[in-house]
């Protein structure tokens, strides 16, 4: 699937995606209370167990993220229960940390039921998400929205995803023409920063990591507040923001807009002007914040591709293929 597609395909697999896993969803058993859940991903996979630990600790369980890399160097289990995210299910580093911890209750989120995770794991979640695109789209949409509602499932305290796939395709068409005009403003940056925090760090990382995928683009990551402690400190109006939520993020944003860096605010609230460096993408607001950091990450996708297509860039696979990251 090219990345463009991909993009455009994501409303209806969303939709589809949930209808499979509410159906899956009724006979995967209940957590048990008190139990600590570990989520485990690396790379995109990682960033969606980042933002879903914080959403599941709000609901009552007592959930955190961890790196697969970390676990490759961790010999005694330290949760009673890990969920293993990977899309693609090929993902050496969380298939091999998974296979580490029989003992325990191991849960896999992946697409593909003929996986090596599914082969390491007591039971599997599927996205039923279809093809992706090289750079990661349906599926880590639709992993967002897995982690989402599998976490509701244990806690007891759902949402209303139904919207979903509606609001999705309106930010899509609402974002074309905002990114079409930063297209050539980030054309004359030399680094984007992207900052969010809570659940919304989960575009933070996609984002930054995504946009070096796409349009290789230099990018870094950082989380709001820590964000204040320093890494701002070499901002000049060569430097981009992308800064991501409601909170202290839009007062971030005013003030690196006025530092000169071009800067783009994307958030739920209304109250807040574009400026000759500040543009803002308002969205609608989602019932869950899994589901608004879904909602996020389209018009950074949608960015991604101009840049991309701006600089000449098919975005059609990997220049630097390692040998060890993905399993057969």
């Amino acid at each position: 699937m090219l990345f463009t597609e991909g993009i455009a395909a994501q409303p209806n697999v969303l939709a589809r995606s949930a209808k499979s896993l509410r159906d899956a969803l009724s006979e995967l058993p209940l957590s048990r209370p008190g139990e600590v859940i570990a989520l485990v991903g690396i790379g995109a996979s990682e960033y969606v167990a980042a933002s879903a630990a914080p959403v599941w600790r709000d609901q009552g369980l007592r959930a955190f993220a961890v790196s697969a890399s970390q676990l490759l160097k961790t010999a005694m289990p330290f949760a009673d229960l890990y969920v293993g995210v990977s899309e693609s299910g090929r993902s050496a580093e969380t298939v091999a940390a998974l296979g580490k911890f029989s003992g325990s209750r191991r849960v896999g989120v992946t697409n593909f039921a003929d996986s090596p995770l599914v082969a390491v794991v007591d039971e599997a979640l599927y996205l039923d998400s279809g093809p992706d695109s090289p750079v990661y789209t349906t599926g880590y949409t639709a992993t967002l929205q897995a982690l989402g509602l599998l976490g509701e499932h244990w806690s007891g305290q759902a949402t209303d995803w139904s919207g979903l796939p509606d609001m999705a395709a309106a930010v899509l068409a609402g974002a074309a023409p905002i990114v079409a005009d930063l297209t050539s403003v980030l054309a004359g940056v030399q680094v984007v920063d992207v900052v969010a925090s809570g659940a919304s760090s989960s575009t933070a990382g996609e984002g930054a990591l995504m946009l070096r995928e796409s349009a290789r683009l230099l990018t870094a990551t950082h989380e709001t507040y820590n964000y204040l402690h320093g890494p701002m400190e070499p901002l000049d109006p060569q430097t981009a923001c992308v800064i991501i939520g409601d909170g202290r993020e839009v007062r971030l944003a005013l003030e690196t807009s006025e530092l000169g860096c071009p800067t783009l605010l994307i958030t739920t609230r209304s109250d807040i002007s574009s400026s000759k460096t500040l543009t803002v993408l308002t969205l609608p607001r989602a019932s869950s914040p899994l589901a608004q950091a879904v909602l996020e990450i389209l018009p950074l996708q949608q960015l991604g591709w101009a840049v991309a297509s701006d600089r000449g860039l098919a975005v059609d696979g990997f220049r630097y293929h390692q040998d060890d990251t993905k399993l057969s």
